[in-house]
């Protein structure tokens, strides 16, 4: 069965207004050393211009507009909301630094989000942060294709204190576009994506 809709409203307004109100932490794994290797090897292989996974990061710094979008739900806001990013890269080009502010449903806001690639685990890591939540979201992710798509996930909750699986897909289609889609995994194991923000480099 499906994610219920409204609980999905529920989410992507509370995701927007940067409110998840319970820290969020990463499910935990055993490590794996030789499939960690392994991935981080194939990860830094897929990229045809031989740059490693933190190099492929830094190239996004700079300033962006973003478009916000929710898909459509039930009495739900489907016009699409705008704002800014800036994109830094930090300690050395290891880190990349987000700091975005947008208004959207009449409110402003704004978020910090820190992106990186562990070449110890062989994952992409990153955390999430907003202006008027308390929580740090915790994500890790994998890619096959030297990071143009980079699937994150992470365990978080609701102020109400349901647990549940958030799904961040990264996907850059060139050098001046990124888009980035949420989802969450329903009780059919499938994930439901409801928003996506699209980024364009300021020329």
């Amino acid at each position: 069965m499906a994610a219920n809709p409204g609980r999905l409203r529920t989410l992507a307004a509370i995701l927007a207004a940067g409110a998840i109100t319970a820290v969020a932490s990463v499910q935990q794994q055993p490590a794996q050393q030789t499939n960690a290797g392994a991935h981080g090897a194939q990860s830094a292989q897929a990229n045809a211009k031989g740059e490693t996974p933190q190099q492929f990061l830094a190239k996004r710094a700079g300033e962006w507009t973003r478009t916000i979008r929710f898909v459509p739900q039930p009495e739900g806001q489907s016009e699409p909301f705008s704002g800014t990013a800036k994109m830094t890269a930090i300690s050395g080009g290891r880190f990349l630094l987000e700091e975005y502010s947008d208004v959207v449903f009449g409110r402003p806001i704004t978020g910090t989000r820190l992106f990186g690639y562990n070449s110890i685990t062989g994952q992409y890591e990153a955390a999430f942060t907003g202006a008027t939540s308390p929580a740090i979201l915790m994500l890790k992710g994998t890619s096959t294709d030297g990071g143009k798509v980079v699937d994150y996930s992470g365990e978080t909750q609701t102020g109400q204190g349901t647990k549940f699986t958030l799904n961040v897909r990264v996907r850059q289609e060139d050098d001046d576009h990124i888009v980035m889609s949420f989802s969450m995994t329903g009780s059919d194991g499938k994930p439901n994506t409801f928003q996506e923000t699209s980024y364009a480099r300021k020329k």
